[in-house]
């Protein structure tokens, strides 16, 4: 019988582990103060009140220390130093609205120590790492390096975007549709979603992308994750070029694509590599859009449907939960796409 913590007597053992996990899994994928929830990631709404008195408690706090901040996995892949400051920021202050309290001295002094030395303005430029849990217990992981700007060396593709964790997560639900397949990625960024169907069992996946500084990025994150690097080939392609994409064609079941059609002058070019890649009615190209501009997306579906040879279904993943990576952006409107020959 799981017992109740003697220091904090408002929760057990086992939610104790609960909340040390939760809290772990929103540090290490780096989830924005405001969306983090501190609590059980999965039950926790936004409108729901924390649990301040089972965060302040000795237990918990020690626990932060040791399973989160001082964890093995996270002196070897770090979040950048200032999420690091502001995790501790805020979470220190929920513990400091209560009446009475008491704080973790080791906490303390590590928090005080990095704040002083750590730059916190918010154009904060760097690559850092960023951890993506796909199982309940945290031993499937993602490990990208990631730009800490949005757009830095000219490109958005040195960062993971709302609609790559979208379809990342989808895959996680849905694991059948990419394991045993061979798997090409448009446009890979930093390659979440590439990276993840390796991780679920697909037989090969190709992530591919178009700029310089991208592809170096791909072939260093392919480095930190061992265990798929086997499974994972990184190569160039531009979508202007017919005949590299018409090649790829050939024993490729699954095309995948997250956060590529927000610009209508490269939805053109979009669409042709998809009509030369899409050559049998067995392959299904799943590509997650952002809604920025209504129009531009309205722009990629048409294009789909002027080709006389591709056919399409959209799904709105706007209000879906997510139930394996947390979720950064609560507010974006996604859409995932699936295309087909005829």
């Amino acid at each position: 019988m799981d017992q109740t913590c003697v220091i904090c007597k408002s929760a057990t053992y086992h939610y104790h582990d609960v909340l040390v996990s939760s809290l772990r899994k929103q540090f290490w994928q780096m989830i924005p103060m405001r969306s983090f929830m501190w609590g059980d990631w999965r039950t926790l709404d936004y409108e729901t009140n924390e649990n301040i008195p089972l965060l302040a408690c000795m237990r918990i706090q020690g626990e932060v220390m040791k399973s989160i901040i001082f964890h093995e996995h996270t002196t070897t892949y770090s979040p950048s130093n200032k999420y690091i400051a502001l995790f501790l920021k805020n979470y220190v202050a929920r513990i400091e609205s209560l009446d009475h309290y008491e704080l973790n001295d080791e906490l303390m002094e590590f928090y005080v120590s990095l704040a002083a030395t750590t730059d916190m303005s918010p154009m904060v430029s760097g690559f850092c790492y960023k951890t993506y849990a796909l199982d309940e217990e945290q031993y499937t992981r993602i490990v990208l390096k990631e730009e800490q700007m949005m757009i830095s060396q000219g490109t958005t593709g040195l960062q993971s975007w709302e609609a790559s964790l979208r379809l990342a997560d989808f895959f996680v639900e849905h694991p059948d549709i990419v394991r045993g397949m061979h798997v090409l990625e448009l446009g890979a960024g930093c390659g979440l979603a590439g990276f993840t169907c390796a991780a679920l069992g697909a037989t090969h996946v190709m992530s591919t992308d178009c700029n310089g500084d991208v592809l170096k990025l791909l072939e260093s994150n392919k480095a930190q994750n061992p265990t798929y690097k086997d499974r994972l080939q990184i190569a160039e392609l531009d979508w202007q070029n017919t005949n590299d994409c018409a090649k790829l064609s050939n024993g490729v079941d699954v095309i995948i694509g997250a956060d590529i059609t927000y610009d209508p002058t490269i939805v053109p070019m979009l669409v042709g590599a998809l009509e030369e890649i899409l050559v049998s009615s067995q392959q299904v190209a799943y590509i997650t859009a952002t809604i920025r501009n209504e129009e531009t997306f309205d722009l990629f579906l048409k294009l789909i449907d002027d080709t006389g040879v591709l056919g399409k279904s959209v799904m709105d993943l706007t209000d879906s939960k997510m139930e394996s990576l947390c979720h950064p952006n609560a507010t974006a409107e996604i859409r995932l796409v699936l295309v087909t020959r005829k």
